[in-house]
Order: structure tokens, then sequence, then C-alpha cells
């Protein structure tokens, strides 16, 4: 969004602005430019975002979005700016995957995707359990690479091997590849019955790349602020010129 002081609606303040001291028509600029770029921020973006995205966790965009205020007194110049950082929270793919949620594009290294059964209250509305998280996932047994005449033999063998408490990585029963978590294993020696207790936490497919379509969600938050330049820009000439009385 651009603050156009030649407009017809801005510039009778404009030149009351620059009959006054020099400072105070960049002043006025600069102000409004940082306003704007918060109300973005604060405002606009996590109401934009609330209405592309599903929203697991609730501050995910306040907490990883900022904004750069503008500097210096050449309005020719002046740009406040609204961004998003990483460092903030766990998934931190998420926020590099921004660029091609706005704009369109293909998302790579996705092999592992979410099941519902991942997450908090097996909803796909929530967030990934802390003890699902692939973060957190390390010694992945692969059925594939294990001993076995048959594929029911070799996942049987991973099982075992991963034992109470681990991961291992097989296909359901319509052949999709799963990353289960073993949570127990009972078998009766007797009977020959094998009951493991098996949850599915991730659909997996090698170097899987996800083409996603543009939500165009900041560009529909700044045109949102955009409709309330003139007026922050109004207001803010209102309050330079009270400074100076």
């Amino acid at each position: 969004m651009q603050l156009n002081i030649n407009s017809s609606a801005v510039v009778a303040h404009t030149n009351r602005l620059e009959r006054l001291r020099i400072s105070v028509l960049p002043n006025a600029i600069r102000n409004t430019l940082n306003n704007a770029a918060y109300d973005v921020k604060t405002n606009t973006m996590p109401e934009s975002a609330k209405n592309n995205f599903v929203n697991r966790s609730p501050n995910f965009f306040k907490v990883t979005s900022k904004f750069d205020k503008a500097t210096g007194n050449n309005i020719n110049s002046m740009r406040s700016t609204v961004g998003f950082i990483t460092g903030k929270v766990k998934n931190d793919f998420s926020v590099k995957d921004l660029e091609q949620q706005e704009n369109s594009g293909t998302i790579k290294k996705r092999s592992f995707i979410p099941l519902k059964s991942a997450r908090t209250g097996n909803s796909n509305n929530r967030l990934i359990r802390s003890n699902a998280r692939l973060s957190g996932i390390d010694n992945i047994v692969n059925a594939r690479n294990q001993k076995g005449n048959t594929k029911a033999a070799r996942f049987v063998n991973a099982i075992l091997k991963a034992g109470d408490g681990g991961f291992v990585l097989g296909s359901n029963n319509n052949g999709e590849n799963i990353l289960w978590k073993v949570n127990s294993i009972k078998s009766n020696l007797k009977s020959k019955r094998f009951k493991p207790r098996l949850t599915p936490l991730y659909d997996y497919s090698p170097k899987r790349s996800v083409h996603v379509k543009a939500t165009n969600f900041m560009k529909d938050a700044s045109l949102k602020t955009g409709e309330k330049l003139e007026q922050m820009f109004n207001k803010e000439v209102e309050r330079q010129i009270a400074k100076l009385k």
C-alpha cells in the first residue's frame, strides 16, 4: 500500500503542514506508515490469516511476525514493512512456507505429513502432540529392511525390534506408508497370538512435494489497512499541529 499525500482527500492537510516547520510533514508521514504497519501486524493480518488457514495456534501469526519502522526525513524513500521471522516457534517450517502460501508454489521436503491421530484430541484443527513431533523421534525401524519372507513378517519383526515406545515405518492395509508408534507389545507364546498396540502418526512419501494455491492473505490484509490510510494520516496531521501549539 502507498500513502499518496497529493490526493484530494489529504492535500489540504499536507498544505497545512508544509507551511509549518520543515520536520512536521516528514514526522506525520513517518508515523502514519508506522501506524499502518502496526495495524497490519496486529489486526488485519491475523484476521486475514484466520480466514485463510486452519488456526491451530491462535497466536502463531502475531508471534512470528514483525514490522520494521520507517526512518529518516526523506518522504520519497520512507517505507515500513511487515514480515515473518524464524526462531520464534518450534515448527519453523510453517514460517518458511508462508511465501508459497501467499503467492502459490511448491513446498518441498514434505515426506512426513501428520495424521489427525498425531494431533491433540485427534483433530486436524489442533497442534501436533509434543510426544509425536518429528524433532523428538529418532531410531525409526524401517520394516522393509527387516528379515522375513512376507511383508507382514517383516512388519512384525520391525515392531519387535522397535519395542514399547519405539517407532516403525511400514505400510497399512491400504498399502500406504505410515510412521507408527509402538504403544505396547502383547504376545502369547502358547497361542502364538501377537497383539501390538500401534498409533499411526504420519503419512510417509519420500521426497514428496506439495503444491499449494495462493491465499493472498498478506495482500488482503494490506488492502484492508490501506482503506484507513488517509484517515490515519489526517489524524496524525492534527496530532502534529497540536504539538506545536
